[in-house]
């Protein structure tokens, strides 16, 4: 298998599951027809390892919006640790909190090499200015930002979607973040169906978006969005699964169909993500371009 780095890895173990997802995961696992396992950190690292890859663990902290704990900076810290050669960390940040700022500030001084959003469970546009300093603090520490977009399987089925409003998720909020703040590295997490068109004109027009491709497997991806991630926004797609609901395995599997060029392959599952994190990272093919 090519090496890989996945931008979109839920940490499955106990506090992540059993903390913000729980609400969630049992609806997430029928939607993805794909029950969820709890690991402990060393499986994860030596499923990762023996497949040639490196995961972003996410973490996660929409409390104000759902009442629900997070999973802190320090928890993702303490899981990199356990396989520093594997595993690379983001922060949660909850836009709504106070000392949000400060939370930047407390990732950075984790290690995390990124910050995850989820605007549409946390219920807040990422454009909005009030929200502005979280994303220049993370541009002064160097930090890229990665935003859910789309349709979520959170909340899907459950009554009012368990509050989840798809709408903040639309990625023309992106666009002007991305206008707004245009030296923050932001990456568009997922096919942003129903608005994936839009996701492709963002990352068009303004160069520090990135599209990664986690959530759905590439057997489905609309004929447009494969033409983009191949073509013009080559070197600015990533690979994500969203394992656990998806594991690398399948993703690669499913995108290996496509009959897609290696050189294309190789860039999208590993040297983008390598380069965009500053990964040092002989893994890679020196002859994939960029």
């Amino acid at each position: 298998m090519t090496a890989f780095i996945d931008l979109h890895c839920h940490p499955p173990v106990k506090a992540y599951l059993e903390g913000p997802f729980a609400p969630y995961l049992d609806h997430v696992a029928a939607i993805f027809r794909r029950p969820v396992q709890m690991m402990e950190p060393e499986e994860l690292a030596d499923l990762y390892r023996s497949l040639d890859g490196r995961a972003v663990l996410l973490g996660w902290d929409a409390g104000t919006a759902t009442g629900l704990p997070p999973f802190t900076s320090s928890q993702v810290a303490e899981l990199v640790a356990v396989a520093p050669d594997v595993f690379v960390g983001f922060g949660g940040i909850d836009p709504h909190r106070a000392d949000a700022v400060d939370q930047v500030d407390i990732a950075a001084d984790a290690g995390m090499l990124g910050l995850k959003f989820h605007p549409s469970v946390q219920r807040f546009d990422p454009a909005d200015p009030r929200y502005l300093d979280i994303f220049a603090r993370a541009v002064a520490h160097g930090l890229v930002c990665l935003f859910h977009t789309g349709y979520t399987a959170l909340g899907s089925g459950m009554p009012g979607g368990a509050g989840v409003e798809t709408e903040y998720a639309n990625p023309m909020r992106l666009d002007s973040l991305a206008a707004r703040v245009p030296e923050l590295s932001i990456i568009a997490a997922h096919p942003s169906w129903p608005w994936q068109d839009e996701a492709i004109a963002t990352a068009r027009h303004k160069p520090s978006v990135w599209l990664e491709l986690s959530g759905w497997s590439p057997r489905r991806f609309p004929p447009a969005l494969v033409e983009a991630v191949t073509g013009e926004l080559l070197h600015r797609s990533l690979f994500g699964s969203d394992f656990p609901f998806i594991t690398p395995q399948k993703w690669i599997g499913d995108w290996e169909q496509l009959d897609i060029a290696p050189e294309a392959t190789r860039r999208i599952l590993h040297d983008n993500a390598a380069e965009l994190l500053g990964l040092a990272d002989d893994r890679g093919d020196p002859d994939a371009g960029g």
